[in-house]
């Protein structure tokens, strides 16, 4: 058998390949940050490792749950736990306490790790300290990851010890459990291989998709309990780029400190992330970062305004990129129209557009239907025979084979037995200058059965009565059973805890104010 893909070869080529590169924790105000070598950092995985297993036996098929922000603690239990054999279950720490514990037991937990600083952040702090408290009364050993305790991460990271003698894992076994947001449905857990994490690091490595490269110092604020950051610092293990992790302050303020500080060139958020430091940046012009080459976005579709507002406040292009959990983030990268297409599709994956019932094949390029993809990481969702995913999207794929979002299935609105397509009332109403961001849902109407109604958050220029020109551009560019029958002025749109709108919270209010929006 040739070389497995496991992750034991990421380690191997952060000590052998790219000794130099960093990662870099930079904790809160009261703190220095702390810069490690790739070097360094593998050597304190491998020694946190053989202390996992001497001192809290785990092993392989154990699961090590993690409740924590973005901190090198938790990248190194990402590299030792999976060379044990075992699991890391990243648990997303904005759940309610119990939607935490629910998903700690669905597998194990043989470990409960916790991050100090997530039990003391105001919005995390109160469920994440009632579900350690309960996953503690049922038996499961609780380990700190930073405090200055000698049994924890931080202190096992550097301890000395002889490695343990063990067989290298297979590339088939489970090293991840992802959790989809639950955006459009109820939450569902994957068993995420060796095999797809390292497929997926290379994939992302590729020039097309995160163009990642030596040199890079990257700043990756899409949670590690969300698809390993969209799988970003395995991508630099590949590339040898830097990581600065910074915790769980992602406040625009910081942020844009850091941005420079660091000399941070490629950044990772969702759009709401990027309008915020850009708005920041507008009224601080010291704070416009130096190298920043480059803002990778995702989650949601990329208003032209927020990209405008990147290239002129933060001097950096938008590469946008969609995926789902079942693709492990990031399928298709776009970079020269990020605000209209959703870019193209990655090495490994494919896509076709099935008819709009998820049967059949649509006619050619441009043809709406159920957009559909097969990989060789996809991990999640039933598949036909030939290992095809029907993600839900209304899609098409241009001649180029650019990938176009026209809406998700279930945001689909029926009015009147007319379908009625949100996504390109919202793309459309972001690209009008006076628009930051949109949604747009259904509402029930007892003669139409669903009406649509936007959620609209304007920029700083927007003028004081807006929502007349807003009626006008839509009219402009759709029938007049498209246009919202009320178009709400909002300060910003719900999101869910990886920072996509919110729609379900978006329904659930039209729902209570029926007839208001």
């Amino acid at each position: 058998m040739g070389l497995p893909l496991t992750i034991d070869h990421l380690l191997w080529r952060m000590e052998h390949v790219h000794r130099d590169a960093q990662v870099v924790g930079v904790p809160g105000a009261a703190s220095r940050p702390v810069p490690r070598t790739f070097s360094e950092t593998a050597a304190g995985a491998r020694r946190l490792a053989t202390a996992l297993h001497r001192h809290h036996g785990i092993t392989a098929g154990s699961t090590v749950a993690v409740m924590a922000f973005n901190t090198v603690e938790h990248f190194a239990l990402m590299l030792a736990v999976p060379t044990l054999g075992a699991a890391v279950n990243s648990l997303n720490v904005r759940l309610t306490a119990d939607a935490l514990v629910r998903q700690a037991r669905d597998h194990g937990p043989d470990l409960l790790v916790v991050d100090d600083e997530v039990t003391l952040h105001p919005s995390t702090g109160p469920a994440v300290r009632t579900a350690v408290e309960e996953l503690a009364r049922r038996g499961v050993p609780v380990l700190p990851t930073n405090s200055t305790g000698p049994g924890s991460v931080a202190a096992l990271m550097a301890q000395g010890g002889t490695p343990v003698d063990r067989p290298e894992s297979p590339e088939d076994a489970t090293a991840f459990y992802f959790h989809t947001s639950g955006t459009t449905g109820p939450a569902k857990t994957y068993a995420v291989t060796h095999r797809d994490v390292v497929l997926h690091a290379l994939t992302q490595a590729t020039v097309d998709a995160s163009g990642l490269r030596r040199g890079d110092r990257v700043l990756p604020l899409a949670p590690f309990f969300h698809v390993n950051g969209w799988g970003l610092p395995f991508t630099a293990a590949v590339t040898g780029s830097s990581l600065v992790l910074v915790g769980g302050d992602l406040g625009a303020a910081r942020i844009a400190e850091i941005l420079s500080a660091h000399r941070v060139t490629v950044a990772a958020a969702v759009p709401t992330v990027w309008f915020d430091v850009c708005r920041l940046v507008a009224g601080a012009p010291r704070l416009r970062p130096a190298v920043l080459r480059e803002v990778l976005s995702g989650g949601s579709a990329v208003p032209q305004s927020v990209v405008e507002l990147v290239e002129r406040e933060l001097g950096a292009r938008v590469a946008t990129a969609w995926g789902m959990t079942e693709t492990m983030a990031c399928s298709t990268y776009e970079r020269e129209a990020p605000s209209r297409s959703a870019g193209r599709f990655v090495p490994l994956v494919e896509a076709r557009i099935a008819g709009e019932d998820g049967e059949g094949a649509a006619a050619g390029a441009g043809e709406r239907g159920r957009l559909q993809v097969r990989g060789a990481f996809v991990v999640g969702g039933p598949r036909d025979p030939s290992g095809w995913l029907d993600t839900e999207d209304i899609a098409s794929l241009d001649e180029e084979g650019r990938l176009h979002l026209h809406d998700r299935s279930k945001d689909l609105i029926k009015s009147g037995g007319e379908w009625i397509a949100s996504a390109e009332i919202e793309q459309h109403l972001c690209t009008h200058p006076a628009v930051s961001n949109a949604a747009v849902v259904a509402r029930p109407d007892p003669r139409w059965v669903e009406r649509p109604v936007a959620f609209v958050v304007l920029s700083a220029e927007a003028p004081a009565a807006v929502e007349p020109e807003l009626r006008r551009y839509l009219a402009e560019r759709f029938p007049r059973f498209w246009l919202p029958d009320v178009i709400t002025i909002v300060d910003r749109l719900p999101v869910t805890a990886v920072g996509k709108v919110d729609k379900r919270a978006l329904r659930a209010h039209c729902r209570v104010n029926e007839g208001v929006a």
